[in-house]
């Protein structure tokens, strides 16, 4: 049954109903001024994540994750506590290292991003951007935006299930603008996470193109990602990580994905400049090939992944915004080779016939600048029943100039 903390609700709403100053755009935190060289950045987010059954679901059924099943979050308290410095060394060069704690069953501490951007024009209007060091990987909208920082505070199924919610990776980007809105970029980076495996050297290649005009964006993403050593946990329980275990040895509570993931993305935003209403959606595809070991045997396997949602927003008072979400997802597989049920049982990929499933909706107020309020809704069917799924959140951002 839901956790429930009344005096946790009730004061997330009384420190939000103390602050007092202007609201910002959805996406948009509280930035130091351009002219500040050495700026500081600090906050926090508080959670109330309670739902019908235990949440989130300990393994999508009929999809190949790693690591161990998922433990149940629900629970009230501290979701994050972050700093960041940010650096302007000249006009053309700018770095960031940012730090965060967060809470929970697993509670941990990571270097969230930590690069150097050098930017400069080799033609008139034209733009290029070279970005080095630990960053979100530019694939859609969604993902290269922080976490903290999404409308939703829950992540999509197709991004659970081909990205493990999110995605950032030690690496080099580089990223050209035309002044016609056009874009395109390449990236090499060194994975350490779901969907690759913690494999040393460059062995995750993306690749972007997008367009941009007052009112539409459009992004294409690839990314091909080497996987060899991913290993699938069959017992314990974690909360969400994303680093992945080791395939030093095959032993009776792990299966083994050696091969080859790829993937593409499609996504688009529309708002016209003097419309309080905005629609948004993403394509998520995941291609995997390669062999699964197992004690059981090792199969040749090839699995699909398909999914994405559709978001529709409406900003109806100043600091207001309502958005609600529709999302499926779909998985398939072929194992071919001894013992290839068996393995697909154990890798909780037998029954991979049924789609995923999800609606939600989220009302969030942003009283002041740098406060944030939101309450969401989920319905989820992963399964034969589905999961009522409500969260609370309070989020505050403060930002300094110190040079």
């Amino acid at each position: 049954m839901p956790i429930r903390s009344n005096r946790f609700r009730l004061g997330i709403l009384a420190g939000t109903v103390l602050a007092a100053s202007a609201a910002t755009h959805a996406h948009e935190m509280p930035q130091p001024p351009i002219e500040d060289r050495l700026s500081i950045s600090a906050g926090f987010g508080l959670m109330s994540l309670h739902a019908d059954d235990a949440y989130p679901i300990a393994r999508l059924p009929g999809v190949l994750e790693a690591g161990s099943p998922r433990a149940d979050e629900r629970r009230d308290g501290l979701d994050y506590a972050e700093i960041a410095l940010r650096a302007r060394f000249s006009e053309q060069w700018r770095g960031m290292f940012k730090m965060a704690h967060h809470g929970g069953r697993d509670a941990r501490n990571e270097t969230e991003e930590a690069w150097l951007e050098g930017r400069a024009e080799p033609l008139h209007d034209h733009r290029l951007a070279v970005k080095g060091g630990r960053q979100l990987l530019p694939l859609g909208l969604l993902n290269p935006v922080h976490m903290h920082a999404w409308d939703f505070g829950i992540a999509p199924l197709a991004l659970r299930g081909i990205i493990n919610e999110s995605w950032r990776a030690d690496g080099l980007r580089a990223d050209w603008t035309h002044p016609a809105g056009w874009s395109a970029g390449l990236g090499a980076w060194r994975n350490q996470g779901f969907p690759g495996a913690d494999a040393g050297g460059f062995k995750l290649i993306t690749g972007r193109v997008g367009w941009q005009s007052d009112s539409l964006r459009i992004e294409a993403g690839y990314a091909n990602v080497n996987a060899d050593g991913r290993a699938l946990l069959t017992t314990g329980l974690a909360g969400h990580t994303h680093s992945v275990p080791s395939c030093t040895r095959i032993a009776t509570d792990r299966v083994c994905f050696f091969g080859t993931a790829r993937m593409a993305v499609l996504a688009a935003r529309w708002q016209r400049p003097d419309s309080p209403w905005w629609v948004g959606a993403e394509w998520w595809a995941k291609r995997e090939e390669g062999r699964l070991d197992s004690i059981n045997g090792t199969p040749d396997y090839t699995g699909k992944l398909n999914g994405g949602w559709l978001d529709a927003g409406w900003r109806f008072a100043p600091g207001w915004e309502a958005i609600g979400r529709v999302e499926r997802a779909v998985a398939r597989h072929d194992l071919a080779g001894a013992n290839a049920a068996l393995v697909a049982t154990q890798s909780g990929i037998a029954d991979s016939h049924q789609p995923l499933r999800s609606l939600g909706a989220v009302l969030q107020w942003r009283p002041a600048g740098g406060h944030r309020l939101a309450a969401e809704w989920h319905r989820e069917r992963t399964g034969p029943t589905s999961n009522e799924v409500w969260l609370l959140r309070y989020q505050f951002l403060f930002s300094q100039g110190l040079l």
